[in-house]
């Protein structure tokens, strides 16, 4: 039995490439894990709790730029559903190296690069269980970096590609025009109020507590969510 994280993802863009866990909470995994995927990618950190059933989602988003052949913007989340005893900056380390250890296959890999539902099921599945139960056995100095400034760098980058694109996230865009006409600044001083405001809620994210209910469903892999 999984115990800290209890499920994980890797998604590209609407699309769940391999996914790992079991819910042994009611139901309460599955329906934790499929509110944070539906939730807006945003350049940081976002999160969705089930206070009742004492359990934290958390989900952290790279950023792929289209290249000069006119590919389509890509979106990479890794996603996680933990025990909200295990600490947040351990759910973010490990989040952290699923970053890292997918990105040869993010860049080069066909099959995550353009596979559908479950592409990378087979090959990639039993190494995330195997990251997943690392932080059950090896706990807190095995998972957690010195710092994750690496991440920092990773919302700095999807900061700065949104606004280059002129990309809008609708909550930040609302609070950046406001504080712009407060001050009444120039269109320059209104693209730092809005870089500040993506700031603020990359740090932070959405936390949004819910009341779960649901069917027991105990799955490791094959998948938990992505069928459902």
């Amino acid at each position: 039995m999984l115990t800290g994280v209890l499920w994980a993802a890797v998604c590209r863009n609407d699309i769940v490439l391999v996914e790992a866990g079991e819910d042994f909470h009611e139901g309460a995994v599955i329906r934790t894990a499929q509110k944070l995927l539906k939730k807006k990618a945003t350049p940081g950190w976002e999160y969705n709790r089930s206070r009742r059933n004492g359990l934290r989602g958390i989900k952290f988003h790279v950023f792929e730029e289209p290249d000069d052949k006119g590919s389509p913007l890509i979106v990479w989340s890794f996603v996680a559903v933990t025990e909200s005893s295990l600490e947040e900056d351990q759910a973010k380390s490990f989040l952290e190296k699923l970053v890292y250890i997918t990105d040869a296959m993010r860049c080069d890999d066909e099959l995550w690069r353009s596979g559908n539902m479950l592409a990378a099921q087979e090959s990639f599945a039993p190494i995330l269980l195997d990251k997943m139960e690392q932080v059950s056995n090896q706990g807190r100095l095995a998972m957690v970096n010195a710092s994750i400034s690496t991440t920092k760098d990773m919302m700095a980058e999807n900061i700065e590609m949104a606004l280059g694109r002129g990309e809008k996230l609708e909550d930040l865009d609302e609070k950046a025009t406001k504080l712009t006409a407060m001050s009444r600044v120039f269109k320059t001083r209104a693209r730092d109020v809005k870089r500040f405001s993506m700031w603020q809620n990359a740090k932070h994210g959405l936390v949004i507590g819910t009341a779960v209910t649901g069917i027991v469903a105990v799955v490791t892999i094959p998948p938990l969510v992505a069928l459902l």
